[in-house]
């Protein structure tokens, strides 16, 4: 114990919310201040949200930052593809002199018409564009502007272009380009020119050709995938959110049914199941576990009371009686008498053991009954012949066996569609125990007849078994099926019975049986003592029965009240004995 204690304590040392939360300390016993007192489903939730928040501006921070170079980056790289494309077509027009011409010039402003590149602010529509954005001039090996693709008054045809940076880099053999900014107040305002060299036939530079575009030409393409990104985003986040207060959602009520089980544990609650929350079927579980743990201790303590306070009795006489044996001037009688009285005794204690052994191995939480298909039939037939001798000696008929005011013999055929109206999945050993205690007591009470009816409907089978013997009162029939309640009754001739008939619903009349049953107290006419059952008989019989789905009763039968043949004309007591009847 020291050494889990040790474990405990280290595990809750490197445990960070362990320490937190401490278990078993001083700590618990003070109130803790809250500040907050917020669910636990507004709690999971905000922190999605705070997740999701901090993500979204961190990757469209990154993202954004990302997308305007990259496409600045390909703006240049279509101006390389473009120049060196014009490079190569305007070498000849150039060595000629033919692009000198007004008439050719013409011919490569229809390309450049509508909206050429300029510094001008221009509103670039995002669909249906139907002009070019480059701006395109071409420059002689001196720097002097031959061509300008810009209508007047931008034109600029004639001007010396040699110091910029494009054309002037192109001049001295290396990779010519610029950006020019001509509005610092406009968004973007920035014009990116790509030049490459003209040379002749025998590579030499003759001439220099530069395509400029805008960067602002492409922002409706970048406006437009932003747009789109964050609309995806924005949705993906609400559905996140959602996603997230479902599942909070479902862990509350989760944690709810967890409350409420455990605050039902005395109810014998059944454990919830968590399909998707293996941390909380553990939870239970360890639960269920220490629930088991405490009622086998409270079982341990209430069986032992109990055998302890029964055994006084039985145990006081049996002493009484050996001391009184040791008497040398007993009479014969007398002595026979303490002899029979030791005897039952004896009977009564290992009755009385069997009984709190067969009550608590039911009663445990992680008993299972042994079902199988079993017909009621046979059993029935099998225990009225075993109870023969019972009957004699009570100077009772046989019992007789209805089925829906049929009456049934051993001989009398049985139909398959009788066997299934009266076929149950059981555990054979305890319906036995079940019945045989059931028909013990009738017999014992019973002043002339013994009844056993079986009537079934569309899902159950109900065994009513008959005594004509005394009626119980009112109040023991409510309590008849209480643990430890008992009535003490007097065994005297017939027409003194009604105390038996009070103890109907506690004890049993065989003692005979090596099967140890429920309550089994034998009548003994040869002297009037006071019996008392242990109140586990009919306990133990309505714990089977409700352990295969059914449910038992007890009630007086007024003469005249039922309209059964056999027992219309006659009172007592039935017991009624309902089970599921087996599904196909």
């Amino acid at each position: 114990m020291n050494n889990k204690a040790g474990d405990n304590a280290q595990t809750n040392q490197s445990n960070w919310y362990a320490k937190l939360h401490p278990i078993g300390t001083a700590q618990q016993t003070t109130k803790p201040k809250r500040l907050l007192n917020l669910s636990i489903f507004f709690r999971i939730w905000l922190a999605v949200a705070l997740v999701l928040i901090i993500c979204g501006l961190v990757v469209f921070t990154q993202l954004f930052g990302y997308v305007k170079p990259t496409a600045q980056q390909v703006i240049e790289d279509t101006l390389l593809d473009t120049s060196k494309f014009l490079a190569a077509n305007l070498q000849l027009p150039l060595s000629s002199g033919q692009l000198y011409d007004d008439a050719y010039q013409a011919k490569l402003d229809t390309a450049f018409i509508s909206a050429p590149a300029t510094h001008k602010t221009i509103k670039t529509k995002y669909k249906n564009k139907s002009h070019s954005s480059f701006r395109v001039y071409v420059t002689d090996d001196k720097g002097v502007v031959i061509y300008d693709s810009l209508p007047a008054p931008d034109n600029d045809e004639g001007q010396n272009y040699s110091r910029w940076n494009d054309v002037y880099l192109t001049l001295n053999g290396q990779y010519g380009a610029r950006s020019t900014t001509r509005d610092y107040g406009q968004r973007d305002n920035t014009i990116m020119y790509v030049a490459q060299p003209i040379k002749s036939e025998t590579g030499e530079l003759i001439g220099v050709v530069s395509v400029g575009k805008p960067v602002a030409s492409v922002l409706p393409y970048l406006d437009k995938t932003r747009e789109r990104m964050f609309i995806t985003a924005l949705l993906i986040s609400i559905a996140a959110l959602i996603l997230a207060g479902l599942v909070a959602w479902w862990l509350k009520q989760s944690i709810t049914l967890v409350t409420q089980y455990t605050s039902a544990l005395a109810e014998d609650t059944k454990k919830p199941y968590f399909y998707l929350g293996h941390e909380l079927n553990s939870l239970t579980d360890t639960i269920e576990s220490m629930k088991h743990q405490l009622e086998n201790r409270a079982y341990v303590t209430d069986y032992v009371h109990t055998l302890t306070h029964e055994l006084k009795s039985p145990l006081t006489a049996i002493r009484a009686s050996s001391e009184l044996l040791e008497d040398e001037e007993l009479d014969k009688d007398d002595r026979q008498m303490l002899i029979q009285t030791i005897g039952e005794q004896s009977i009564k204690m290992q009755q009385l053991i069997d009984r709190l052994l067969l009550l608590a191995k039911i009663e445990q939480p992680t008993f299972k009954l042994n079902r199988q298909l079993t017909s009621l039939l046979p059993i029935l037939h099998s225990l009225t012949k075993d109870n023969t001798a019972k009957l004699q000696q009570q100077h009772l008929p046989p019992i007789t066996i209805y089925i829906d005011d049929k009456c049934l013999t051993e001989t009398t055929p049985l139909s398959p569609e009788i066997l299934a109206s009266t076929s149950v999945f059981a555990d054979q050993f305890w319906l036995v125990q079940v019945l045989q205690n059931v028909l013990d007591n009738a017999i014992y009470f019973a002043e002339n007849t013994v009844v056993i009816y079986l009537h079934s409907t569309a899902r159950t089978v109900t065994i009513d078994i008959f005594n004509d013997g005394k009626l119980l009162p009112d109040y023991a029939v409510d309590k008849a099926f209480d643990r430890y309640f008992s009535l003490s009754h007097q065994s005297q001739p017939t027409h003194h019975l009604t105390s038996h008939s009070a103890n109907y619903s506690t004890t049993d009349a065989s003692n005979k049986n090596s099967v140890p049953r429920f309550e089994s107290n034998p009548p003994n006419a040869s002297h009037s003592t006071i019996k008392k059952g242990t109140g586990l008989g009919l306990t133990l019989v309505k714990q089977v029965i409700e352990h295969h789905g059914g449910q038992v009763a007890i009630n007086n039968v007024i003469e005249n009240n039922d309209n059964r043949v056999a027992i219309h004309q006659l009172s007592g007591v039935m017991v009624s004995i309902t089970l599921p009847l087996a599904k196909k």
